[in-house]
């Protein structure tokens, strides 16, 4: 358990490590973990697409505190103290009415995500805990740690368990610890289930998260219709070094009809995402989600909001015309992943993957950083090849 002076400590070096972070991987790229450059540029796609009106130059800053918020969570866990700086805002009073029917506690990843634990268990709730298969049998041992710390802590009686999603047995459990009175805690924007984020079936569906449509699951709203428990829409918000605010949304109450069973998992699901849109509009740098929200969105007429760059209409730009500029490599649309074990160019305005030729891609490397064109000792394929990556908007004039 971590002491006050010992988590600020951290907390400041946390802020330090990340700050200007995501900038300086575009330029230093090699002294950063491939699978994390992937995660800033998949995050910097997800959020000019999701939230256009942010101005792309922005995007770097709210990664770094992506990251950042991450490692905050991450050491809340084992930071107990820090309820008695948490405001809980409860006005149905559900985690009052928890202690008499069990309720289904829905969140996302989002700000201090972990604390909703130390809430629950302080509150002398028992609760069980869906998650996926790789985490049931990396993490279970930290959580049941984590719990027994938080019990002592609070010196609580609640129970606790976790269950692997993907087990054909996990809404079985689920079911016989609801009719025993246990609560469940769910992350509904986790990667769990048989077949993981990239699954398209009768298990999914379609809604809309800000502007555009992403696939989600269901079967929180299937588990609320068929046990007639009410989901409780629950986050948690990172406010200051230590101070942190949990709001329990407004229940969505399950149909009494069996018919409308379809209906409700739709509706239900559509305000679950909902409450996380308000939240990201307000402080979009507190969701982790937007490392991997590309795997759930609809790619079906996702170019139909996207503007025409006035630079790439197929048009070649005269070599002359760049000598003497400097050119950078465009990171605002363009960025280097590793997809399937191999290298490939990312354009964020569609998130299509180019592959490309190992001289243009060492070309396009070596402007990481502002370089002046000079005409001085460059091949005819150079020229041609510089011109073409201008014309396409992977290079681009600095300054423009």
């Amino acid at each position: 358990m971590l002491e006050t002076q010992e988590y600020l400590k951290k907390i400041e070096c946390l802020r330090r490590e990340f700050t200007g972070r995501t900038a300086a991987a575009r330029s230093y790229w090699k002294d950063i973990d491939q699978l994390e450059l992937n995660s800033m540029e998949f995050a910097s796609a997800n959020l000019r697409h999701l939230l256009p009106n942010i101005p792309i130059e922005d995007h770097a800053g709210i990664i770094d505190d992506i990251f950042f918020n991450r490692d905050c969570s991450d050491l809340d866990e084992d930071s107990f103290f820090l309820l008695k700086n948490t405001t809980i805002s409860d006005r149905s009073s559900m985690l009052v009415a928890a202690k008499e029917k069990p309720v289904i506690f829905c969140t996302f990843h989002i700000g201090s995500y972990r604390l909703i634990n130390h809430v629950l268990i302080s509150r002398n709730l028992n609760y069980i805990l869906p998650v996926e298969g790789k985490i049931y049998a990396t993490q279970t041992a930290r959580f049941m740690e984590n719990f027994v710390g938080c019990q002592t802590y609070f010196n609580s009686d609640s129970q606790f368990m976790t269950v692997n999603a993907e087990e054909p047995t996990a809404a079985l459990t689920m079911v016989r610890k609801a009719r025993a009175r246990w609560s469940l805690l769910a992350y509904i924007d986790g990667n769990t289930g048989v077949q993981g984020a990239g699954r398209r079936d009768i298990k999914m569906l379609r809604v809309p998260l800000l502007d555009r449509m992403i696939y989600a699951r269901k079967g929180i709203a299937f588990l609320s219709h068929f046990l007639k428990l009410p989901i409780v829409p629950v986050l948690c918000e990172i406010t200051g070094p230590m101070q942190r605010k949990i709001t329990f949304h407004e229940q969505i109450e399950p149909s009494a009809s069996a018919e409308d069973r379809e209906a409700y998992c739709q509706m239900a699901t559509e305000k679950l995402y909902s409450v996380l849109g308000e939240y990201l509009k307000k402080s979009p740098s507190q969701w982790l989600g937007w490392m991997e929200l590309q795997k759930y969105l609809d790619m079906d007429g996702l170019g139909d909001n996207e503007t025409v760059d006035e630079h790439d209409d197929g048009t070649v730009s005269d070599f002359d015309g760049i000598v003497g500029n400097r050119l950078v490599f465009n990171h605002d649309r363009y960025g280097f992943i590793i997809q399937d074990d191999q290298r490939a160019l990312l354009d964020k305005s569609t998130y299509k993957l180019l592959s490309l030729p190992e001289n243009v891609s060492n070309l396009l490397e070596s402007y990481r950083q502002p370089i002046e064109v000079s005409s001085v000792g460059v091949s005819d394929e150079q020229r041609d090849m510089i011109e073409q990556l201008v014309s396409m908007d992977m290079l681009s004039v600095v300054g423009q």
